[in-house]
């Protein structure tokens, strides 16, 4: 199997979250075209052009909702990339970091539950959302617990 180095793979994941910034941003930018061509497309609900204006706004709303958390848990990423660059891994400021990426992830998934009723891949994607939070969850709380016995080690010393 590929092993890639440990700063290597810090720098790649580096550059994935700048570079996923960047198409968040441009699909803030592009959001009303893609709202439209998302209801224009048929499904089993057949074509979604007998949703009101009040609906369309909803979900232009909802998206660009999404599309500001998935950017806000972006940059808290790559805040704790940047943590773990500096060797700085187990602090309760990274801990906190991750939890807010977990609630993050289920905020997403509770935005796309909120539009599943248009749009039925959204309730997939909320369950999708929700679970990766979940798992993040799982992960934050071993790393919180490896900092409390790297506080009790540094306390013995």
């Amino acid at each position: 199997m590929l092993k890639i180095p440990r700063n290597a793979s810090v720098t790649i994941s580096l550059i994935m979250a700048v570079i996923f910034f960047f198409a968040v941003v441009a699909g803030m930018i592009m959001a009303p075209k893609l709202v439209q061509l998302m209801i224009d497309t048929p499904d089993n609900f057949g074509n979604r052009g007998e949703i009101s204006d009040g609906g369309r706004c909803y979900v232009l709303g909802t998206f660009y909702a999404i599309l500001v958390i998935i950017a806000a848990a972006d940059i808290m990423m790559f805040k704790i990339l940047d943590n773990v660059r500096k060797g700085i891994v187990f602090t309760e400021g990274t801990v906190a970091l991750i939890r807010y990426v977990s609630w993050c992830c289920i905020a997403v998934g509770v935005f796309f539950f909120s539009i599943g009723g248009y749009f039925q891949l959204c309730i997939i994607a909320g369950f999708a959302a929700v679970f990766g939070g979940f798992c993040i969850r799982v992960v934050k709380n071993v790393i919180e617990e490896a900092t409390a016995i790297k506080s009790e080690n540094d306390l013995t010393v």
